[in-house]
């Protein structure tokens, strides 16, 4: 037998070499269990900490989508039945044609009263409201300035103050064939003011030719953009304002308010001898009242100017104890 020494792993006795085997095993489990416990532990100690379970129900709340309220719009005028009944019974009181309109420029909720407002009329006066605008809006354009002199050797400025403080007709003559009165027409049509016509002539006569015309509606519309500042800038409609504010004939709608209330009116008023065919008398105001600041337009086929301050006096008086 060889030296022990010299033994080979082949000449071990088979018994011995199987009683070494879970032994060895063993120390194989142990080592990978090791190494499994080292990377688990790395793992729970780095980036991901350990979660904390709960059997709380956590609820989430759904924020709505931001929203933008739309803007305010001004309230739009309602049509007063009690104010329409006040109309309705004047007209019924007289025989002749009448045309009414009421507009409330103040107030959370303003009214709009009408009575054949549409109805094509004689504005007799009254149109000089359109031609002082076109001349202003002429001025405001660059075309001429206040200091321009017309063919009667006037300023605008003068034929302008004339034509709305005296109802200057030769004045209103002036500007209008001065401006061109198709040119006016036009210019009104650009401001919703659709059914008047202030050309009537025949060229090259500068001689009327049947009558001008207009509705109680056009006037109202030119008054309430005046009033808001539609038509011109701002020195050009107080200038035009104070004008009506100043005008010398107050037996119509100023005539039917208290004598410190303000009004801007510009009156109008023919009869036969004037070379038309029936008798006129209309108003367009802006009445401003302590309460309510409103527009007025009256036109009738009448004689007399109390019915429209009576008209005047109860409308007043209506929407001044409201």
């Amino acid at each position: 037998m060889l030296p022990a020494a010299r033994r080979t792993k082949g000449q071990i006795p088979v018994a011995r070499r199987r009683r070494g085997l879970p032994y060895k095993r063993s120390l194989g489990l142990l080592a990978i269990c090791l190494l499994v416990a080292v990377v688990f532990a790395a793992y729970h100690a780095g980036e991901h900490p350990k979660v904390k379970k709960t059997t709380t129900t956590t609820k989430i709340q759904l924020k709505p989508a931001p929203t933008t309220n739309p803007p305010t719009k001004p309230a739009l005028p309602q049509t007063d039945v009690a104010l329409q009944d006040i109309l309705t019974t004047w007209a019924s009181q007289h025989t002749y044609s009448t045309s009414v309109v009421v507009t409330e420029l103040t107030g959370n909720t303003p009214k709009t009263t009408t009575y054949n407002s549409t109805q094509s009329i004689v504005p007799a006066s009254t149109y000089k409201i359109y031609v002082a605008y076109a001349v202003l809006h002429a001025v405001e354009q660059g075309t001429y300035t206040l200091g321009t002199v017309t063919n009667d050797g006037n300023s605008i400025q003068t034929d302008l103050n004339n034509m709305i403080l005296n109802s200057d007709n030769s004045a209103a003559r002036t500007l209008g064939f001065m401006l061109g009165w198709k040119n006016i027409n036009a210019l009104l049509q650009t401001q919703g003011i659709t059914h008047t016509d202030l050309y009537n002539y025949e060229p090259p006569s500068t001689q009327p030719v049947g009558d001008k015309h207009t509705t109680a509606a056009d006037l109202a519309t030119a008054l309430q953009k005046l009033y808001n500042g539609a038509l011109l800038n701002q020195d050009h409609t107080q200038l035009l304002i104070a004008l009506m504010k100043q005008q010398h004939y107050r037996e119509r709608i100023p005539a039917g308010v208290p004598s410190g209330v303000v009004v801007a009116d510009k009156p109008g008023w023919l009869s036969p001898a004037d070379g038309v065919d029936e008798n006129i008398q209309n108003d367009a105001a802006i009445v401003y009242g302590p309460k309510s600041t409103y527009i007025l337009v009256i036109t009738t086929n009448g004689t007399s100017t109390q019915p429209l301050a009576d008209l005047s006096r109860q409308i007043y008086t209506y929407l001044e104890t409201l």
